[in-house]
């Protein structure tokens, strides 16, 4: 039980015990101050939410550091939380006690990120904070986070939707644009959905061309310091069998024939020197100059004899042109400048839109797409085809030809003017 007593210098000091037993004490100028905290003390040690008082003068760099050091994480996701910290957190929050940090700071100090940086990015030095916060709360240091309820920017990126190639498009122009020595990578993609980093961490162990299947165990992380081979991938579910179609085994099997008896262990796409395809660089030489080829991706138009015309569009829609001698070097300059363009990670959702365009069920493409919530796939890896008013129609009118009787067929113009009557 607590109590209250008046100190020599006339002030009046609150003393109560701790979970721990530990003896604690807070003065005040007044005994009704004194008295209205400890019971408030008191409160929170019956209801078992009691937090030390003087706990917030903890800083928060401290308890961050703190933080960083429980936490069992990936190291690609310890790499980018130490840097983000680093370069956003620390210089505000660095110095503040814990107790000190309040929801109007917060929101001003999101506000002001959202200035210079890009929403996503604001949005994950906010969520980052927060994390610390909530985990504050739970040590027993603050009451509540103050970060709670604070208000980000909109992140108009996430409007923006994944660009869905057509098959026809893929076997056309697409595929035909890429590399012959890389076409088999972009054909994991697009045939057995595989994210870039399950693709770069596939061996020929996991790949069964008598069966036509791989099988999906390991994934490639990059990191500053390198390229770090996982033995597991993003999720339970993410351990899977994928059957192989038709133009990926071929693929697979021709990149196999060529290899000089390779090792299981051996990656199945790899660089010159067998080490792991590295997405940035992959992405800069093959990816986007493939793009430019298939016309898919800015436009390379031939001038006249040792000229071509490059043409490109920035991020605000504005189209640029320039002209070379080479068509290698204008395919280079809208590879490099256009904005937009399909991402390889589309091929992914290709893949989905696919298979549930024709009729696959949604539970067979969750379980080669990895996912552990069939409304992940719907949601987020499943789009319109072009041509779906089409498909519509065709569904109804199959049906309506088969079920009609005979001289009940009724044209549409008919139809129509029986409602305009009704009404």
């Amino acid at each position: 039980m607590g109590f209250v007593r008046k100190t020599p210098a006339g002030a009046f000091r609150a003393c109560w015990r701790d979970p721990a037993g530990a003896q604690k004490s807070k003065s005040f100028r007044t005994k009704r101050e004194a008295n209205a905290f400890l019971a408030e003390i008191e409160g929170s040690l019956n209801r078992g939410t009691y937090v030390n008082p003087h706990a917030g003068r903890t800083r928060f760099g401290d308890f961050a550091q703190q933080w960083l050091a429980t936490r069992t994480v990936e190291a690609r996701t310890a790499e980018r939380t130490v840097s983000m910290l680093r370069a956003h957190v620390l210089p505000k929050w660095g110095d503040w006690p814990l107790g000190k940090v309040d929801f109007m700071s917060v929101q001003e100090w999101v506000t002001s990120l959202g200035r210079d940086l890009a929403p996503a990015t604001v949005s994950r030095c906010y969520h980052l904070l927060s994390m610390i916060l909530r985990t504050a709360v739970q040590a027993r240091l603050i009451a509540a986070n103050p970060a709670e309820g604070v208000k980000l920017p909109r992140d108009r990126s996430r409007d923006v939707k994944p660009v869905t190639i057509s098959r026809e498009e893929f076997f056309g122009r697409l595929l035909p644009a890429i590399p012959p020595p890389h076409r088999a990578i972009v054909s994991a993609a697009a045939g057995a959905g595989l994210r870039w980093g399950e693709c770069a961490g596939l061996t020929w162990s996991s790949v069964d061309l008598d069966r036509a299947s791989l099988r999906v165990v390991q994934v490639a992380e990059e990191t500053h310091g390198g390229i770090v081979l996982r033995p597991y991938p993003k999720s339970r579910a993410g351990v899977r069998i994928v059957p192989l179609p038709g133009f990926l085994l071929a693929a697979l099997r021709e990149l196999h024939a060529s290899s000089e008896t390779p090792d299981p262990r051996t990656l199945v796409f790899r660089d010159r020197v067998g080490r792991p395809l590295r997405r940035s660089n992959f992405r800069r030489r093959v990816w986007l100059p493939s793009l430019v080829r298939a016309g898919l991706l800015g436009q390379v138009v031939n001038a006249g004899p040792h000229r071509f015309r490059a043409v490109w569009p920035d991020r605000e829609g504005v189209e640029w042109s320039a002209e070379f001698t080479t068509d290698r070097e204008a395919i280079a300059c809208v590879a490099a400048k256009a904005a937009g363009g399909m991402r390889f990670h589309d091929l992914r959702h290709a893949y989905a839109t696919w298979l549930v365009t024709d009729g696959v069920p949604i539970n067979l493409v969750q379980r080669v797409m990895g996912h552990e919530q069939a409304s992940t796939t719907l949601n987020r890896y499943t789009h319109t085809p072009d041509d779906y008013a089409a498909r519509v129609l065709a569904a109804f009118n199959s049906a309506a030809a088969s079920l009609l009787p005979p001289g009940e067929e009724t044209s549409s113009g008919e139809a129509f003017d029986g409602i305009g009557d009704d009404l």
